[in-house]
Parts: structure tokens; C-alpha cells; sequence
């Protein structure tokens, strides 16, 4: 596997760039979205890289190398040396069952040689719990998938992913095939967040509408738990997402609001909020994230052990960013160091992340959690 990295801030630099590998298999975008909805920008892409499939979406933060950047966007050409790659989408349409969404995308990709799945998913129209499910159960056995939701910075207006055309679009959902014997994938996920506060039961919702809690309206209890934060609501919830835990058995999921319903008291979540389940309040501690980073990271190498990464993709929730700040590097180095800093490291900030938590559990949609993907063809 040859890979070739860069980051621009502008479409003159993708523009003025020299001698671009034309035999390129494969183009991972990740970027500001006004930047990638630029027509020049898209047509500068395909004419250095006609022969690539282009992936990628939105991202509320670019990570190249163990840099952090806004506003920019970041490359990444691949050229398998074993292995190739195919590239599915779907289109959100209204009302439709997100399940039923996953299963019909996963219908598209031809299942023989399959390896690896990777989804980019518009991050804002979507019940990403429910997407994942239905991509689930529609995955083969020996099929593995990770991924996650597009972003649009802090104005949670617009997300695009790149459809199969290779243009950017809002509404979509893309499925990126890993096919061949060479191919080897690692994964991990892994959060950090402090539970507080007691338990609650969730006692009515639909879907990711949450409505109450313990039979009290949910936006009012939240409120309760925020304080003066409370004022600065959908925003501040990606500081306190709450815990789920399903069926007093499973491991807890994290879920980030998206935004708030003053009438009703209700709130809207990333993920399905079941009636039945039990929630628990979440707050940041900074060194836990760091450390939660760092064990993604340690959970991919059980699978690809250290040197055998050539290829990792990091998927980081924008909540993450908004606490770490002027440290939100050191989640990156804490991966690099623990992945290998010969790995090409590449990956953007998002309003939700997709993988299991660790080998042999099932693919789950996270919020707030650092979700690694290793490639390597070794």
C-alpha cells in the first residue's frame, strides 16, 4: 500500500499541487464544508485523481498526522497493492426507515472478497443507531464495519458526504467496500467520560426523541442537572451526553443531543433512546479522555499489532473538541503513540462515530468517543 497525505487550506493549493499520483485507488477527503462544496475544488480533485474513488464527508475538525486543524481539508491518496475498493450511497429520503436505509445500502455491495465495511453518513437527518442496526443485520458474519457521521463544525447546518457520482451532497450515506485476501483491519472505540448523578428510567420516548424520565418531562430534569448551562442548550449538551444502558446487561452506549424541543419538553438525540433503558448524566475529565483515546488505540492493536498499521483513520466526537480545547492534539499523539508514528494518520471531528468497542462485540453507533480504523496490506 502506497499512501500520500496532504492538508490545504485553499482550492489554489489542491490547484498548484505537482506531479499528483494519477494511478491512485483510492481518495479519503475530509474537510470544512464550504471548502468541498466548492465546484473547482471537486473538479480539481478528479483531475488529479481520475482513476480514484473519492470518499469522504464534512468534518467539524481535520486531523492530519498528529495536527488538528479548522477550516481546512485534508487528502489522503491510497494505491493498493493487493487489495481494492468500492464505493456504494444511498439517499435520506423523508420518513424513511433508517433500518431499513443500512440494509438496503449494504444490498448494494457485492459480497464477495468483502472485508471490511467503512460508512460516512449525512451527520444531522439520520438516527445513526437505527442505521447501524439495520447495516448490522445486514452485514455478512466475517464482515466487519466502522465509520461515522459527517460534521459541519459548531453550526450543525449542513453536513455532504460524497455520493457514488463522486460529488458532494447533503442527504447521503456512503458504503466503502475493502475487498482481498491482503486486507487487514483493526478497530477500537473507546470514550472516557465521568458518569454522576443517579440512574434514570427512560419512561417514553420514540425513536431518538427523548420525552421523560423517571415520568418527569426529560428537557426540564436535564435542565435541573445543567444549571446556568442549561442557557446555552443544544449546545452545551455535547458537555454533558448522557450514559444508556440497555437491558441491565449491555455495555453502556454514550448519546449526544442534537437539539432541544422548549414546547414539548423533549429532547432529540444522535442515537435511539428506548423506552426501558437507564440513563445516567456525563461530564468531561480531561486526562480520562486523553486515556480513553489512548485505549482505542491500544484496543486496534490487538487486532493489528503495532508495525503492522500503515493506514489509520480517527473518528473523534466534536464534543471532545469542544472540552479538550488547546489540548485536543494530545488525544491524537496519544494514539500515535501507541499505534506507531510510521502510520499515516488521518481523520476528522464528528457528530457521531461507528464500531464496535472492541473485537468480536457488535457495531455500535457512539457519541463522544475516539473510534480508530487501522489498514494495512502487510
Amino acid at each position: 500500500m502506497k499512501i500520500d497525505k496532504l492538508r490545504i487550506n485553499s482550492i489554489d493549493e489542491l490547484l498548484n499541487i505537482k506531479n499528483p499520483c494519477l494511478k491512485t485507488d483510492l481518495i479519503i477527503v475530509f474537510g470544512c464544508r464550504k471548502l468541498i462544496l466548492n465546484e473547482e475544488f471537486t473538479l480539481a480533485l478528479k483531475k488529479n485523481y481520475p482513476e480514484a474513488v473519492l470518499f469522504g464527508c464534512s468534518s467539524a475538525g481535520e486531523i492530519s498526522g498528529i495536527e488538528v486543524a479548522d477550516g481546512s481539508v485534508v487528502i489522503t491518496a491510497i494505491k493498493f497493492e493487493n487489495s481494492k475498493v468500492k464505493l456504494e450511497s444511498i439517499k435520506i429520503e423523508q420518513n424513511t426507515d433508517n433500518k431499513l436505509l443500512g440494509a438496503k445500502l449494504l444490498g448494494k455491495l457485492d459480497k464477495e472478497g468483502l472485508k471490511h465495511v467503512m460508512i460516512l453518513s449525512d451527520g444531522l437527518n439520520i438516527n445513526g443507531a437505527e442505521l447501524v442496526n439495520g447495516i448490522e443485520n445486514a452485514l455478512p458474519g466475517n464482515v466487519t464495519v466502522t465509520g461515522g457521521l459527517a460534521g459541519d463544525g459548531s453550526d450543525f447546518n449542513e453536513t455532504v458526504v460524497y455520493d457514488k457520482s463522486g460529488k458532494p451532497v447533503s442527504n447521503c450515506i456512503a458504503a466503502l467496500g475493502f475487498y482481498g485476501e491482503k486486507v487487514s483491519v483493526g478497530y477500537g472505540s473507546n470514550g472516557g467520560w465521568d458518569s454522576f448523578g443517579l440512574e434514570r428510567l427512560v419512561t417514553k420516548s420514540k425513536g431518538n426523541v427523548l420525552y421523560e424520565l423517571d415520568g418527569k418531562p426529560a428537557l426540564q430534569l436535564y435542565k435541573q442537572f445543567l444549571g446556568e448551562n442549561a442557557n446555552s442548550l443544544p449546545a452545551s449538551g455535547l458537555l454533558f451526553p448522557l450514559s444508556l444502558r440497555e437491558n441491565g446487561i449491555q455495555e453502556p452506549v454514550v448519546r449526544t443531543i442534537l437539539g432541544v424541543n422548549e414546547e414539548d419538553q423533549s429532547m432529540t438525540f444522535a442515537g435511539s433512546i428506548p423506552e426501558g433503558a437507564n440513563v445516567r448524566l456525563m461530564k468531561a475529565n480531561v486526562d480520562r479522555l486523553i486515556n480513553g483515546a489512548e485505549n482505542s488505540a491500544i484496543t486496534t492493536t490487538e487486532i493489528l499489532s503495532k508495525g503492522r498499521a500503515e493506514l489509520a483513520i480517527l473518528i473523534s466526537c466534536v464534543g471532545r473538541k469542544l472540552v479538550l480545547k488547546q489540548l485536543i492534539e494530545e488525544e491524537v499523539e496519544a494514539v500515535a503513540d501507541v499505534i506507531g508514528n510510521d502510520v499515516c494518520i488521518t481523520g476528522f471531528y464528528s457528530y457521531g462515530e461507528i464500531s464496535p468497542f472492541r473485537k468480536n462485540t457488535p457495531c455500535k453507533l457512539h457519541n463522544q468517543t475516539m473510534t480508530i480504523t487501522t489498514i494495512s496490506e502487510k
